[in-house]
């Protein structure tokens, strides 16, 4: 969940989302945007910290944002 620092109107889907999680319509991030390069290789040394002998970890910290488009792969949640 990260703040997209903008302030346009939230879109059905983000409003959806909120709403499943119990979150406030005026909280300031955005749980459906997609995390930037620098959030996802955060994302990949934690879960490596934490889980080190994680096999799901080991692969996420392998695939770089970007490779499932060269591939015509899809990531769980792209849309």
């Amino acid at each position: 969940m990260t703040s997209d620092g903008s302030s346009h109107p939230m879109s059905h889907g983000e409003r959806a989302a909120r709403l499943a999680l119990g979150m406030p319509a005026h909280h300031s991030e955005r749980i459906t945007r997609k995390p930037s390069r620098a959030e996802w290789r955060k994302l990949a040394t934690l879960c490596a910290e934490l889980w080190p002998h994680d096999e799901y970890t080991a692969i996420v910290a392998e695939t770089r944002p970007g490779d499932h488009e060269q591939s015509g792969e899809e990531r769980p949640g792209d849309d």
